[in-house]
């Protein structure tokens, strides 16, 4: 009886230990906005769940290039091979509103981020949907230079339509320039250490 206690309890503490939690959605920000790789709206036409490398790719038809830095149609988006791991939940033929990452070699997206599965009519239930919509459109329209709060220190440069353009600068926390990035259509095409 004790062994099987004893297995019991060792196997609730192993799911809350890779158990996915994250927070809900803040109000999006433009630095949110602007700093992301890749939001759209659009419909599953394939999924391959590969159990083995623990993920499934979901290839997507974009439907609402929200933010496209390309003219892509369509692209996999990455995410984990189950919801207790953070992945999303990608069936075929489901209309998604996605927020994904490019990390050079694959978009990615999961849980933690403001990816939401839609209705078939494009409407979702949940409130925040309706605001996201709002303030995209709103930061869409902006141009200007700007300056954001990063990890490390601050970085500014140039707002075009709603994208990074032209050169920006990474400054520390004590206001030393570190790097410059050169950006097109908020696709980052070099970076430069400045010694």
């Amino acid at each position: 009886m004790r062994y099987c206690t004893l297995f019991l309890l060792l196997s609730v503490f192993s799911i809350q230990i890779f158990a996915c939690s994250c927070r809900p959605p803040m109000p999006m920000t433009d630095v949110e906005f602007f700093n992301a790789d890749l939001i759209f709206i659009g419909k599953i036409t394939a999924v391959n769940a590969d159990q083995q490398a623990y993920k499934r790719t979901a290839t997507f038809k974009i439907i609402n290039p929200l933010k496209v830095a390309t003219s892509m149609t369509t692209v996999d988006i990455v995410t984990p091979y189950e919801s207790a791991t953070c992945g999303l939940t990608f069936n075929e033929d489901e209309l998604w509103y996605i927020w994904a990452e490019d990390d050079g070699t694959m978009y990615s997206s999961s849980i933690c981020t403001r990816s939401l599965k839609l209705e078939q009519d494009g409407t979702s239930p949940v409130p925040r949907y309706q605001e996201d919509m709002l303030a995209i459109n709103q930061f869409k329209q902006q141009d200007g230079k700007y300056t954001f709060n990063t990890s490390t220190g601050t970085t500014t440069g140039k707002i075009r339509n709603g994208y990074k353009q032209g050169c920006w600068k990474y400054y520390d926390q004590n206001g030393v320039l570190e790097k410059k990035c050169k950006f097109k259509k908020g696709v980052e095409k070099k970076c430069k250490e400045v010694s």
